[in-house]
């Protein structure tokens, strides 16, 4: 078993050293994960008792958090600038161009949505065009079954052989 009380891990080394091999910050959570990861395992095997509660660098934690989440608040804040600026120096153009793109999306909406209901249609006149030639043939088979009419049922004969 290996001793974690020092923020050690034997994976990692020293929480010094894997702080000074986080290239841009972004991974300084992942020694205090470990850590909660074997003590959720030692709990679970009834080693000690379950600390994961337990954050005994707090500022640590919460400056991790606040590194987190710049880099995404950045680019935020980045792509509202640049749909601010585009509207000042395109609003109209802009403007334009999406009525057009949804004008022109709407027009094939309507079109599909009109052959779709033509399709139906035609559909349901074929079903009465079978319905009828059903009729047609229907009443072929209703004659009597000597009465097999000229050339007879095509087997060529008669009785058996």
């Amino acid at each position: 078993m290996h001793d974690h009380r020092d923020g050690e891990d034997d994976r990692h080394g020293s929480r010094h050293e894997r702080r000074g091999n986080d290239c841009c910050g972004d991974h300084h959570g992942e020694g205090r994960r470990d850590r909660a990861r074997h003590a959720e395992r030692s709990a679970a095997r009834g080693d000690g008792p379950d600390t994961r509660f337990l954050q005994l660098e707090m500022s640590e934690v919460l400056y991790a958090e606040a590194e987190a989440v710049t880099r995404p608040a950045f680019r935020e804040l980045l792509f509202e600038a640049a749909k601010a600026r585009l509207r000042e120096r395109f609003g109209d153009k802009i403007t334009g161009l999406a009525e057009l793109a949804v004008d022109e999306l709407m027009d094939d909406v309507q079109t599909s949505l009109d052959i779709e209901a033509h399709i139906r249609q035609r559909n349901r006149e074929r079903s009465r065009t079978k319905d009828r030639l059903r009729d047609i043939f229907g009443a072929r088979d209703q004659r009597p079954r000597g009465d097999e009419g000229e050339g007879g049922d095509g087997e060529g004969g008669g009785g058996p052989d």
